[in-house]
């Protein structure tokens, strides 16, 4: 938006407002679809989250979730794909192990899959373009703020 206001004669949440909604989709996961994935909007004026809201309300099934700021909306994004890289990271790491060890990794997470609260992430590589990037946009941020 700064970029705009000063090559425009726009006025940010004046004359143009800003909706924010990240995506969510995992790569060739048949199940969790666009549409059967809850939506995380936000915008920088409460019209706008509103706006953005319902354009969204229109497809997605499993409905909508608007945090109070595009930052909490980024913030989630961040969180997820770090997590999930660092998941993947993990279960590759100890595959290697079991690997070396002569035990069969999937056995393991079948095995530990038995647990109500495991989470059954698999060795490989992580899908999406963000999910490498975002973990350390988020170690640039906590630099930047000391």
């Amino acid at each position: 938006m700064p970029v705009l206001e000063t090559v425009s004669d726009l006025t940010f949440n004046q004359d143009v407002f800003v909706g924010y909604c990240p995506e969510r989709i995992n790569p060739d996961d048949k199940e969790h679809r666009v549409t059967t994935i809850k939506k995380v909007t936000s915008g920088s004026t409460p019209e706008a989250v509103e706006l953005v809201d319902n354009l969204y309300d229109e497809i997605i099934t499993a409905g909508t979730h608007k945090p109070s700021s595009i930052k909490m909306a980024e913030a989630a994004k961040v969180i997820e794909n770090t997590q999930r890289d660092l998941n993947i990271a993990l279960i590759h790491e100890l595959a290697v192990i079991f690997n070396r060890l002569g035990i069969d990794t999937e056995a393991v997470l079948k095995a530990a899959g038995t647990k109500w609260n495991f989470l059954p992430f698999r060795s490989g590589l992580v899908g999406g373009h963000c999910n490498g990037i975002d973990p350390h946009d988020l170690i640039h941020k906590t630099q930047a703020i000391d």
